[in-house]
C-alpha cells in the first residue's frame, strides 16, 4: 500500500505540480480570511456585539494564527519525526526502502506547505495592512517539547516524537475541513487550504501505514506509549491556544476582550477529534 501512495505522491501532490503567484488572486476586502464557525468564542456575547470591522481584522489575525500554528506544525512536529525514520529506519522492518522514500516524500511535502502558509500571511499582512503578529508560544509546541524532554530512554523519546507526528497529521485533516469546503471566504485563503488539505489527507494515510509497519515490531510496552501519546496529543491539537489569541484581540483592538479569554478555557472541538484518533488507534493496530 505505501508502494502505491508512493505513486499517487508523484501525480497529486502539491509538490510536483506548477505553483501559482498569489499576488496574481483577486483580493476582495468584503470577504473574511477565515471561516468564522472555526472560532471557539464564535458564540461569546462579546464577541457578537463587536463591530463588524474589527471582528474581521481578528479574523484576519486568525488567518495568521492558523498558518503559523502550521507551520511550526510542521516544522517542530513532523519534519523531526520523518527526519528520524529517513536517518534511522526501524531495525526490524522488511520495508526499509520504501519506509525511507515516503518519509522523504513527506518531508518535501512539508517544506512546501511552509512556505505556502509563509507566503499567504504575508499576502494577508500586506493586503489588510496589519501589523506584525510576534508570537511563538503555541501551547501544542511547548507540550510537545516537555513530553520528549521527560522521556528517560532514547526508544521513548522516538516513539514519542512520531506518535505526536502521526496523531497531528490525522488530526489537522479534520481542521482543514471547513476552510478547504468555504468557498465564502477570502480566494487566496480557500486555495491555500483546499491544496494543504489534499495533501495531508495523503498523509494521514500514509503516516498510518507506516504506523501499522512500526508496531508490528514493538514490544507491549512500547505499544502502550505510543497509544498514551496518540490519546494524549487530542486534547493538545484541540486546544484554544487563548495566549495568541489575547495578543491578537489586542491588536485588533477588540472590545472587552479579557471577557472572551476568561470564558473560553474550556471551549473547543475536542469531541471532532476523538473520532478520528480512535479510528488510527484501530487501524494501526494498537
Amino acid at each position: 500500500m505505501l508502494n502505491k501512495l508512493s505513486e499517487l505522491w508523484e501525480t497529486r501532490a502539491a509538490v510536483n505540480k506548477p505553483q501559482g503567484k498569489y499576488n496574481e488572486l483577486a483580493f476582495d476586502p468584503s470577504r473574511n480570511d477565515y471561516s468564522e464557525s472555526l472560532l471557539p468564542f464564535r458564540n461569546h456575547g462579546a464577541w457578537a456585539r463587536a463591530p463588524e470591522q474589527i471582528k474581521s481584522k481578528c479574523l484576519s489575525y486568525a488567518w495568521i494564527i492558523y498558518n503559523l500554528k502550521t507551520i511550526y506544525i510542521e516544522c517542530d512536529i513532523v519534519t523531526p519525526a520523518c527526519e528520524d525514520i529517513i536517518k534511522t529506519p526501524p531495525s526490524n522492518t522488511g520495508n526499509r526502502a520504501v519506509l525511507q522514500n515516503v518519509m522523504a516524500e513527506a518531508l518535501l511535502d512539508e517544506a512546501l506547505h511552509t512556505k505556502m502558509s509563509l507566503n499567504a500571511c504575508n499576502y494577508i499582512y500586506d493586503r489588510r495592512n496589519l501589523d506584525y503578529f510576534d508570537f511563538s508560544d503555541f501551547n501544542l509546541i511547548k507540550w510537545r517539547n516537555e513530553v520528549i524532554g521527560s522521556c528517560t530512554a532514547e526508544w521513548e523519546r522516538r516513539l514519542t516524537r512520531f506518535g505526536i507526528a502521526c496523531a497531528s497529521e490525522t488530526l489537522i485533516t479534520d481542521y482543514l475541513k471547513t476552510m478547504a469546503e468555504d468557498d465564502s471566504i477570502q480566494k487566496i485563503c480557500h486555495q491555500v487550504t483546499k491544496t494543504h488539505a489534499m495533501d495531508e489527507w495523503s498523509h494521514s494515510s500514509v503516516f498510518s501505514f507506516v504506523a501499522a509497519d512500526i508496531v508490528n515490531g514493538l514490544a507491549l510496552s512500547e505499544k502502550n506509549h505510543l497509544e498514551k501519546i496518540i490519546r494524549r496529543t487530542v486534547s493538545m491539537f484541540a486546544n484554544n491556544e487563548l495566549k495568541a489569541w489575547e495578543h491578537a484581540f489586542a491588536l485588533a483592538g477588540l472590545p472587552y476582550y479579557q471577557e472572551i479569554i476568561n470564558d473560553s478555557a474550556e471551549l473547543g472541538e475536542i469531541n471532532v477529534y476523538t473520532d478520528s484518533v480512535e479510528n488510527l488507534i484501530e487501524r494501526i493496530g494498537l
